[in-house]
């Protein structure tokens, strides 16, 4: 999974780098928050090539997160999430999923409207992935 993440990294970043070279990149609002920019998604790349090491109340929430998503859709669809990073202000989260518009929506949407109970940090980065691990989907964090 490394190295279809390193190499889906550094297509979105030679892609940015030469579509935005010398522009400032604009802001675009999607799925609920905004699309992170390609230097976004690189940094996120570099937090989640170290590792995480879950705690038991990160363990608590990811199933919390993961039963609440599922229920969504009927627990119809397979859906995993893992986290890249977390602070006591920011996540970051890889979202394996089906490969469809509406159904990325839905989760952005839901994680980026919702807290646990304050246990999910307000700052969120969102990076869905094809349920095949080869696609990156979309890349979105809360509005600034």
């Amino acid at each position: 999974m490394k190295k279809v993440i390193i190499k889906s990294a550094l297509i979105i970043f030679t892609g940015m780098t030469i579509i935005g070279c010398g522009q400032k990149q604009e802001v675009k609002e999607k799925y609920c928050g905004v699309e992170m920019s390609g230097f976004d998604v690189m940094d996120a790349k570099s937090a989640g090539n170290k590792g995480y090491d879950y705690t038991e109340d990160d363990k608590k929430l990811l199933v919390d997160i993961t039963e609440a998503v599922h229920l969504l859709f009927n627990d119809e669809l397979e859906i995993e999430f893992f986290f890249f990073m977390k602070t006591s202000d920011k996540i970051g989260m890889y979202i394996i999923a089906p490969e469809d518009q509406k159904i990325v929506e839905a989760i952005s949407c839901y994680l980026l409207k919702n807290n646990f109970d304050g246990r999910l940090p307000e700052n969120k980065n969102l990076i869905f992935y094809t349920d095949k691990h080869e696609t990156l989907v979309a890349a979105i964090k809360n509005k600034e």
